[in-house]
Parts: structure tokens; C-alpha cells; sequence
């Protein structure tokens, strides 16, 4: 879907990351959907991380991982069962985030399940990177269509089976409103920052623990 991911490019959101949670050293992560494990093994090595967690759905992907990724527990998910979330102690981490993962959540359900799971989690702060915009849905896909040269019924068939969501803000602040009976924290929206793969159609979500 995306054009290949240069340094260039990896460096502008891992930067964006960084800044927003605001790391500090020797503390711990949680990656939730870490995918090949680039930007958690950035983490670990740039702020000296330890006592860290991978989490991703794919066991390939977590077994790739382990063989250059250290001080880092590799657990595999399931991309439908809320109650797999259950089992993390709260506030097990400093930091966490979640990197253009929303978009492949097979419903609302899940998707508020993982907003509580890191919520409860985390200790101080939280960043879900890159969230399909409901609003640019149309243009979102017409743009990745015209990318891959694909009439419009060629595109439908190569994506039927991995459609993609895209989330109106309102779905967050409903989410979040009901989460702050148990918690407390702020949370506030950002635009991703324009020089990142079609920042234009995403947005992300910033959470403060207090």
C-alpha cells in the first residue's frame, strides 16, 4: 500500500514519536504491533531501554525479531480476542505506541479494547501514530490506487481481503470519555508531520497519563 519506507522517512516518524512521548533513558516501551521490529530496536538503542515488549500478530515476524532484538519480551497477539489484552499488570510500562495498526482492527470493539490495554498499561505517555482519517477516506484510496496503476475494480479485488479502517475522531473522544472513569489522563489529536508517507490522510492521538 505504502511506497517503500526510506531512512529518510523512518528517521521523520521515529523523531515524531521520540518528541511526543518525550523517552527518557533506562526506562521501558511497549510496541504494540511492532511488524519487523525497526523502530522498537530504535528505541531500545537510542534511549537504552530495557525490560521492553513486543507485541505483534504475526509469529514470523516475532521470530525475526528476536534474533538482533535484546532486553525485550516477543509476544504474539490475536487480532480479534479482546481478553488476550487481560493479562499485563498496569502500568508495567513508561511508554508505549502504536504504529499504523489501527487501520487493520477488525472492528470499533477491538479498537477501544486496545485503547484500554494501553491506557492501563502505560505510565506516562502514549502515541497511536497514523490513524486512517475517516474524512480522507475517498482520497486515501484513490491515491493508492493511481500509485499501483489499478483500475478501480482491480484495486477492490487485490484489497477485499485486507480492508482497511479509517476512524472519524469522534469514535476516540466517545472511547476516551468512558476511560477516563477509570483513569486519568489527558489526550489531545495531531497532525503527522508533512514530509511522512501520506501524513495527509492520518492523523494521531497523544494520551498523558497524570
Amino acid at each position: 500500500i505504502y511506497p517503500n519506507l526510506t531512512y529518510k522517512k523512518f528517521i521523520t516518524i521515529t523523531n515524531f514519536i521520540k518528541v511526543n512521548l518525550k523517552i527518557t533513558k533506562k526506562s521501558s516501551i511497549l510496541d504494540f504491533g511492532s511488524g519487523n521490529g525497526a523502530f522498537i530496536l530504535f528505541f531500545i538503542k537510542k534511549f537504552f531501554l530495557k525490560n521492553n515488549l513486543s507485541l505483534e500478530v504475526s509469529q514470523p515476524l516475532l521470530n525475526f525479531q528476536r534474533s538482533f532484538i535484546s532486553k525485550t519480551k516477543f509476544v504474539k497477539t490475536h487480532h480479534i480476542k479482546t481478553n488476550s489484552l487481560d493479562y499485563l499488570k498496569d502500568k508495567t510500562f513508561d511508554y508505549s505506541y502504536c504504529n499504523s495498526v489501527f487501520q487493520y482492527f477488525v472492528n470499533d470493539k477491538y479498537a477501544a479494547a486496545v485503547l484500554n490495554f494501553l491506557i492501563r498499561t502505560t505510565k506516562k505517555r502514549i502515541i497511536v501514530y497514523d490513524i486512517k482519517n475517516f474524512d480522507k477516506k475517498k482520497q486515501y484510496k484513490e491515491t493508492v490506487r493511481k500509485r499501483q496503476n489499478l483500475t478501480k475494480k482491480e484495486y477492490k479485488k487485490k484489497y477485499n481481503d485486507t480492508p482497511i479502517r479509517f476512524y472519524k475522531k469522534k469514535f476516540f473522544i466517545k472511547t476516551l470519555k468512558i476511560l477516563k472513569n477509570k483513569y486519568n489522563f489527558n489526550y489531545k489529536f495531531k497532525d503527522l508531520p508533512s514530509s511522512a508517507t501520506d501524513s495527509r490522510f492520518g492523523y494521531c492521538l497523544i494520551i498523558s497519563k497524570k
